[in-house]
């Protein structure tokens, strides 16, 4: 008759405490530099609707000039964070964003506001809008001959 017997080592299954606290160490240091990536990417949701906002609003008030036979302006208050047009109700962007316009003197109704005139003919005063995020930077761009807004790196250039 033969027997079988199973050995039982002193070794156990698992792993070491200093195992443990190595995982831990990769998990907390990849959320330390993962933390900021993705609160940037939220930034960057807000700021991209905020240009395609802005853009809309200027679109809109370009039509309603053409449709209307007469000049309409889209105005942007820079310190209250707003814009607003005859056609276009007041709206506002978040209050971290940094807007800096570039436009024809001619609309200006406040200190901190400025504009961007669009006539019948789909042309326009022209301009730059650009908006800051936290280092993160677009342009929107509006030709004066055609009144057409595109954002880009550089106004001036197609």
């Amino acid at each position: 008759m033969s027997t079988h017997r199973n050995e039982i080592g002193n070794s156990a299954a698992g792993f070491t405490l200093i195992e443990m606290l190595v995982v831990l160490a990769i998990l907390a240091l990849t959320t330390v530099f993962a933390m900021p990536l993705l609160s940037g990417g939220s930034d960057g949701v807000r700021l991209d609707t905020t240009i395609s906002d802005l853009s809309a609003a200027l679109r809109v008030t370009r039509a309603a000039a053409i449709a209307s036979n007469r000049p309409l302006a889209l105005i942007v208050d820079v310190e209250q964070r707003t814009f607003r047009s005859n056609v276009v109700s007041r709206r506002s962007f978040p209050s971290d964003i940094e807007a800096k316009l570039t436009y024809a003197s001619i609309i200006r109704s406040a200190v901190s506001e400025g504009g961007f005139q669009f006539f019948p003919d789909g042309s326009s005063t022209g301009g730059e809008i650009d908006l800051s995020l936290r280092g993160r930077q677009e342009k929107l761009c509006i030709d004066w001959l055609t009144g057409i807004v595109r954002k880009a790196a550089i106004c001036g250039t197609s």
